[in-house]
């Protein structure tokens, strides 16, 4: 992109914790955080095997909420307010603050829940039923363009796309993006019925892996123009280089490498990088055998080549958490940059023959010299998003900030 765009805040809430260092921490040590829903009682599913955030956490994130508690909301609250706390924002330098966040669920929690407490009469308000009531910000109105997405599992990186586009348009000057999910009977049902959840731990691109692991969780960003991040003074702590975004409509829930593939080349062609620039990849890496594979297809594809850089897949330690899954991934990206290091894929055993020569960061993770790297994000549908995050100091000795 000709104008590149600062990441200047980030705010989390994960099964690993609260903060970016927990996540990281997480990451590097490979938790395996699997175990039965605590929520509900799932004995009549054929698999109860997710990672959740623990219930102590929800009660202090719900705690101090006067309407009836919403797990959603409390993420975003969370996140948000984590994403605003560390750009210092609101700020008299960015008169203009918007948000784009992004759901798979948004208020099916409300609907679940009150079906499940109607007996209490504690049915849910038309209110909460709406995306736009997770569109909170602790001491902060929104005085710019605000919206709502989601594009299944690749949707929270499509919201930083959007955000983009409002940036680059002049329509605003920050926004706070991110992704968040919980966990719900209705996607555990759902996942089941798809006959993609694991028994097991998630291993992406392990031979014999199982599938997914649902999770649920947030994570948000304050994004801001490079120029002007710099010129008020703020940290920045990554850059978007560039993006892709495209959506197939080949089928309902498989990935198509060729869609896939465009999003990826596009995601390089507007960073104006070589692909030998990229030092490692952030995969979707969901660890079903046909998202897996195809991913690995569409990234040869794109990159012209069978020898790919260091692949990551976080989601064997964070789960699948659905429209926070793109956000956390670019979450470690930023942070795997930061620290000059690639997180390993936990859980990986021996790796799947079929997929070719591979090189998945395994054993403690791997130093990092290179300062861009790739992220990824697919969901069903078709809905496909890739960003090249890249270390500011790179630009910035560019003369990109000027």
């Amino acid at each position: 992109m000709r104008t590149p765009i600062a990441i200047t805040g980030a705010g989390v809430m994960s099964p690993v914790g609260t903060s970016a260092e927990a996540l990281w921490n997480g990451l590097v040590s490979g938790d395996d955080l699997r175990g039965p829903w605590k929520k509900r009682p799932l004995a009549l599913y054929p698999i109860d095997n997710v990672i959740s955030i623990p219930e102590e956490a929800w009660a202090a994130a719900t705690r101090g909420d006067n309407r009836p508690s919403r797990r959603a909301r409390a993420l975003a609250r969370s996140a948000v307010g984590g994403a605003l706390a560390e750009a210092r924002l609101p700020s008299p330098a960015v008169p203009r603050l918007g948000c784009v966040l992004a759901s798979t669920t948004a208020g099916v929690e409300a609907m679940e829940d009150g079906i499940v407490c109607l007996a209490d009469d504690q049915a849910p308000q038309a209110t909460a039923l709406d995306a736009s009531d997770l569109l909170c910000a602790p001491n902060c109105h929104w005085t710019g363009p605000i919206s709502f997405v989601s594009t299944a599992c690749s949707s929270g990186l499509v919201a930083p796309v959007l955000a983009i586009d409002m940036l680059l348009a002049g329509e605003a000057d920050a926004m706070i993006v991110g992704g968040l999910d919980v966990l719900l009977e209705y996607t555990i049902c759902g996942f089941n019925a798809l006959r993609v959840a694991s028994h097991d731990r998630c291993r992406p691109f392990s031979a014999g892996r199982q599938g997914v692991v649902l999770s649920e969780g947030a994570a948000c960003f304050c994004l801001e123009r490079l120029d002007a991040a710099v010129a008020r003074g703020a940290t920045v702590k990554a850059i978007i280089a560039g993006y892709g975004i495209s959506c197939d409509a080949d089928h309902l829930t498989a990935p198509n490498v060729a869609g896939v593939a465009r999003a990826i080349t596009q995601a390089l062609q507007t960073s104006g990088l070589p692909t030998d620039a990229v030092g490692g990849i952030f995969a979707h890496g969901t660890g079903t055998p046909s998202n897996d594979s195809n991913e690995v297809a569409a990234l040869r594809a794109a990159f012209g080549r069978d020898d790919l850089p260091p692949i990551t897949a976080i989601k064997s330690v964070v789960g699948h958490s659905q429209a926070a899954a793109g956000a956390f991934s670019l979450l470690a990206a930023v942070l795997a940059l930061e620290k000059s290091s690639l997180p390993p894929t936990a859980g990986v055993q021996a790796l799947d023959p079929e997929l070719g020569r591979l090189e998945v960061v395994n054993n403690g993770g791997r130093p990092l010299a290179e300062t861009h790297l790739m992220v990824n994000a697919f969901g069903f549908g078709g809905n496909n998003c890739v960003l090249i995050v890249s270390a500011p100091s790179a630009r910035d000795r560019a003369g990109e900030a000027n």
